[in-house]
């Protein structure tokens, strides 16, 4: 068995950990060939930056071609005009900036049926320095750290950035019908990281919105959109007709009659109820008798009965 380190520079090492393919501990240049252990072991150093990895990938251009989806030509050629100082933004100096760029993941767990996802998916972000003043605009206070979402930041400002792998992980809920969706189940940790895991990750964050020149337009188009808000003359629709249509088939197939209460109250109503309330006798409390569900539905609870109002429609043409 052999693992990578990958050093500033870059360099890329693969280091012998098994007696029976040669000295345990020799270590070989291979970044040249870095395409050929994309499936190896990795282990990063702390000082490696994400400069060093489009020089790794400038070193190998093989690594180029098997990334083509993510863009890594356009973002190399990118990065090869050279790091530029971050612009300022809205924040003040004591609470914005990126000390450091990190990989990190979360284990999606639908509980509703013991299923996990996401679980060989690494994210990226940026991580701010550890804040001397309490940040309330971003949910932060002193001695914290913000997490900055980087698909829209410019690729040379952040080309001297250390690129660190965080190993612990979250354990979220999956499952869209209960209420503790998007909830931390519990903490974990695994540091296995491949090769291959770590560049997909990297330039699929950098290439969200496309190459570096379609990231520019979609930063012109939401700069637009924000000076219309700021004017005041933008064309608001309603949330309520915007799903109308998306719950038609839920009212239909699960209600009896709505009589004269609006679906956004029933709707409303419905997202509320706890995961093991019976959710027919909840709405015909709450709307005194005048919502009535289908007998087909009335003994279902709260996760059930969302579950069932969601996937009404699923099977239509």
């Amino acid at each position: 068995m052999s693992r990578l380190l990958l050093l500033p520079g870059p360099r890329l090492l693969r280091r012998n950990e098994h007696p029976g393919d040669g000295p345990a501990g020799a270590e070989a240049d291979v970044t040249e060939s870095a395409h050929e252990y994309l499936f190896d072991p990795l282990e990063l150093d702390p000082a490696f930056t994400l400069g060093d990895l489009f020089r790794l990938l400038a070193r190998c251009e093989d690594l180029q071609r098997v990334f083509r989806r993510d863009f890594a030509a356009e973002l190399c050629a990118e990065a090869r005009k050279g790091p530029v100082p971050p612009r300022r933004g809205s924040d003040p100096p004591e609470v914005g900036g990126i000390e450091y760029l990190e990989l990190y993941r979360n284990w999606q767990l639908n509980t509703g049926d013991s299923t996990y996802s996401w679980v060989d998916h690494l994210d990226l972000h940026g991580v701010g320095k550890v804040l001397a003043v309490d940040a309330p605009d971003h949910g932060r206070k002193a001695g914290e750290r913000i997490q900055w979402a980087v698909s829209l930041t410019p690729l040379r400002e952040m080309l001297v950035l250390p690129l660190r792998f965080n190993p612990t992980l979250k354990v979220i809920e999956d499952d869209l019908d209960t209420l503790a969706y998007g909830d931390t189940l519990a903490r974990a940790r695994c540091a296995e990281l491949c090769l291959g895991q770590f560049v997909h990750a990297v330039l699929w964050e950098l290439s969200f919105h496309g190459a570096p020149a379609d990231q520019a337009a979609v930063v012109a188009e939401l700069t637009e959109r924000k000076a219309e808000l700021d004017t005041g003359t933008p064309r608001y629709v309603s949330g309520d007709d915007l799903f109308a249509e998306l719950d038609r088939p839920g009212f239909d197939t699960l209600f009896e009659t709505l009589a004269d209460v609006p679906p956004s109250q029933v709707r409303r109503a419905i997202r509320d109820l706890a995961d093991d309330a019976p959710a027919a006798a909840h709405l015909a409390q709450v709307f005194g008798g005048r919502v009535i569900v289908r007998p087909a539905f009335r003994a279902l609870a709260g996760r059930a009965f969302r579950k069932a109002f969601r996937t009404a429609g699923d099977a239509e043409p």
